[in-house]
């Protein structure tokens, strides 16, 4: 199982616009649906800084792969690339998950 992180560094002014775009355009929820992903998250950073963290929980680093591969991706990018235009986006990052525990 791997976990992907990608942090978006936005300006606290369009943290907003972004969130917004990702709720609107159900972004999470077809990566889901189009997808091997197991589970998805965006979150906001608490201290208002505009940092952005998108992370979702994969079979395997294929799987992950094949979202990357999907072509709704980047056609539906165009509105988010504008968004993003003076954002700081950090290359996406692939961590194994080593072990985990979960209430039952």
């Amino acid at each position: 199982m791997i976990r992907t992180m990608l942090t978006l560094r936005v300006d606290p002014t369009r943290t907003r616009e972004v969130l917004d775009y990702y709720r609107e355009h159900d972004v999470l929820r077809y990566s889901l649906d189009h997808s091997a992903a197991v589970a998805s998250e965006i979150s906001v950073a608490a201290d208002g800084s505009g940092e952005i963290l998108v992370t979702a929980l994969w079979p395997d680093e294929n799987a992950y792969q094949g979202w990357i591969d999907n072509p709704w991706r980047e056609s539906s990018n165009e509105r988010l690339r504008e968004l993003l235009r003076d954002a700081e986006v950090g290359a996406g990052r692939i961590f194994e998950i080593d072990h985990d525990v979960r209430k039952s």
